[in-house]
Parts: structure tokens; C-alpha cells; sequence
């Protein structure tokens, strides 16, 4: 069943520190395995980003394989472990339509 994931940043990264990440992640152009949707903003002051995915199992794959590496990558080691962890919120999805 698919899997809707909305992840609030902590405080201190934001839109910079996405778009950084994203363009060495290249998902538009290398769209993981699984990701349905994918899109991001600010609300309430803190970036969120929200996503379908197909499985959880392909979340956490992608996660664990390039998204965590990438970001160690660009932000550096110490600037990631010093990042308190972002807060997440799954729902299973019932209905979803792309046109």
C-alpha cells in the first residue's frame, strides 16, 4: 500500500540546504525506485517536504542508499550529526490521482 511521508526540517536548515542536497541527489533526473510524488515548501516557518511513495520499504531503501549519504556528502559529517532529527509524519494513502 502507498505510503504518504510529510518531514519537517528542524530549525536551521531549510530551502538552501534542499536545494543543495537536490542537486546532487538528481531525483528528476534519477527518480528512485517507488516515489510517486514528490514536493516540498514552507509552512508555519519550517520547509517540509511531502511524498507518496509505494512502499515504505522503497522510503527507507532510498533513504539509507542516497538521500543520507548525500546529505553527509553536502552538508559534511560533523554538520549532519549536529542536525537534531527532522520530525516525520506516514499515513497510509488511501486514493491518490495523477492526472
Amino acid at each position: 500500500m502507498a505510503i504518504g511521508l510529510i518531514t519537517r526540517f528542524p530549525e536551521g536548515a531549510g530551502a538552501n540546504e534542499y536545494d543543495a542536497v537536490q542537486n546532487e541527489l538528481n531525483t528528476e533526473g534519477d527518480p528512485p525506485d517507488g516515489l510517486y510524488v514528490h514536493c516540498c515548501g514552507e509552512l508555519e516557518g519550517r520547509f517540509q517536504v511531502f511524498d507518496i511513495w509505494e512502499t515504505r520499504e522503497q522510503h527507507d531503501r532510498f533513504q539509507q542508499e542516497r538521500l543520507i549519504p548525500t546529505m553527509k556528502r553536502v552538508m559534511g559529517e560533523e554538520r549532519f550529526a549536529e542536525l537534531p532529527e527532522a520530525e516525520r509524519v506516514e499515513t497510509e494513502i488511501h486514493n491518490f490521482v495523477i492526472p
